[in-house]
């Protein structure tokens, strides 16, 4: 039988305890607002297509693993959990139909108010004779809808996306919750609501699957939950991005990084290759 490979240590113990230490791997879970690192990719890229959602050929879990070896001393990526909105809600979410109502003319005065919520309609509603105010009413009511199909295709291409990347990529998984309003009236998005309330509280309940927490997000509202699993000994670290001048980019909470272990600010160059997305040439003097 062939010996053993047997390791020697030249200075006793505390080489022994050295050894040993780099060789335990130390589990990390990496969670991701997702919304909030999208911001960050389409501030620090100008070239990215916003359309696109996220960068088409970017290599995800060699992004997240890079980060975690080197955020984390002898750190080993277990998983990534990345959490965006469930669904959208639409506003308005309901038009009163003159022509299926009982009451027409109450109905009638249901919808004008409800489209009159939105100057523009109601400057012209105001101006419109009876008639003239139905059919132009009947109008506004059917470009709202085709809005709501097409924002509707949009987040349903936006879930394709990211059921991609958990399929294609190792030990990336997608957790949804809450929503983001939809004005239709001027297709403007608000703030998703309730997924920082579902990641801060999965950093919790999974808070025994990992031995450090990295934390992709700028978002104060963090801080009760960081402070919890610091708590149980966990270690936290959060991510910064620097722009392609050097500098931090604005936008990361102060209190989240005073409260973290530590942070780690990632090199606009490395970022950009990890994402592939091309650099535009520098400036010429």
């Amino acid at each position: 039988m062939r010996p053993k490979h047997r390791v020697h240590f030249g200075g006793g113990l505390r080489a022994r305890r050295q050894y040993c230490l780099r060789r335990i791997k130390i589990k990390v879970c990496v969670f991701v607002d997702g919304e909030n690192f999208r911001h960050s990719i389409v501030e620090l890229f100008p070239q990215f297509h916003q359309e696109d959602y996220l960068p088409k050929s970017a290599d995800w879990a060699a992004l997240y693993n890079w980060l975690v070896s080197t955020a984390v001393s002898n750190g080993e990526r277990i998983r990534t959990y990345w959490y965006t909105i469930e669904s959208i809600d639409f506003f308005p979410y309901h038009f009163p139909n003159p022509l299926t109502s009982f009451n027409p003319a109450n109905t009638r005065t249901e919808l004008k108010n409800l489209l009159c919520k939105y100057d523009p309609y109601k400057s012209e509603l105001d101006a419109l004779a009876p008639a003239a105010c139905d059919t132009r009413m009947a109008q506004m009511v059917e470009d709202l809808r085709q809005r709501q199909i097409t924002m509707q295709k949009r987040f349903d291409g936006w879930r394709a996306i990211q059921d991609g990347i958990a399929m294609k990529h190792e030990a990336i998984e997608f957790r949804r919750a809450g929503a983001m309003k939809c004005n239709l009236f001027d297709n403007s998005l608000g703030k998703e609501k309730a997924v920082d309330v579902k990641l801060a509280s999965d950093m919790i309940i999974l808070k025994d699957i990992y031995d450090a927490a990295v934390i992709v997000s700028g978002d104060q509202d963090y801080v009760p939950a960081v402070q919890v699993v610091k708590d149980f000994g966990k270690r936290v670290v959060n991510v910064a991005f620097i722009t392609r001048g050097g500098q931090l980019l604005p936008g990361g909470a102060r209190r989240l990084n005073q409260r973290t272990d530590s942070c780690y600010n990632i090199p606009y160059t490395v970022l950009a290759t990890h994402l592939q997305i091309r650099q535009p040439p520098p400036p010429t003097s």
